[in-house]
């Protein structure tokens, strides 16, 4: 009796120390398994696709239309914040056409971005240089130049998975004034609204 008293004690301590020992795991894998993302990894550099349209203003232009390109950039982030650089270019549709006919073919962005990270979205600013290659097409002749400038706007991204995410964004670009000849002085401005799919590496 007293050998079957021991051996149920000794029972007892062995499944209570495994048990006290088991108690850290279960919770750290339930944490990791079942626990929503607060915050999803943004650093690294990035490439995707783009998709959009155009709204234009140049001296008595209105071009518009849709537009499509490729973004290259890189992220840091620092917990909540987070910083980095994108580059895109665009060939567009942004024309304006009639008697005299003028067309935004290629346009392009080079930017810095800031924003906070939450969950699984970002939310953005950002600024910096932009440029258009533009033409005019009309009775005297046709013309085409290069305009620089400068772009602001914002948005929104989405993580879908740890390397692939969504965004929308809003860009506005105010470009050079060039004298066209013929045409004249034209300083185009443009907005835009793109959607856009990249791929983190």
């Amino acid at each position: 009796m007293r050998s079957l008293n021991f051996t149920a004690a000794a029972a007892a301590l062995v499944f209570a120390a495994g048990a006290a020992k088991a108690a850290d795991f279960p919770n750290s894998y339930s944490d990791q398994a079942y626990a929503p993302a607060v915050e999803e990894a943004w650093t690294g550099f990035y490439a995707g696709a783009l998709l959009g349209y155009g709204l234009g203003d140049a001296d008595g232009f209105e071009p518009d239309g849709f537009l499509g390109g490729l973004t290259v950039g890189v992220n840091y982030q620092i917990e909540q914040i987070l910083v980095g650089a994108e580059g895109d270019i665009a060939y567009t549709g942004v024309s304006d056409e009639g008697t005299e006919d003028y067309s935004m073919d290629w346009v392009g962005t080079m930017r810095g971005r800031i924003g906070y990270a939450f969950d699984r979205f970002v939310v953005f600013g950002t600024g910096g240089f932009a440029w258009t290659n533009a033409e005019y097409d009309g009775p005297g002749g046709d013309d085409g130049y290069f305009h620089g400038g400068w772009v602001v706007g914002g948005g929104i991204e989405a993580a879908l998975t740890g390397n692939i995410s969504a965004k929308f964004d809003y860009l506005y670009m105010n470009f050079s004034e060039e004298l066209y000849t013929p045409g004249g002085d034209i300083e185009p401005d443009l907005h835009t609204f793109r959607l856009g799919v990249n791929y983190k590496f």
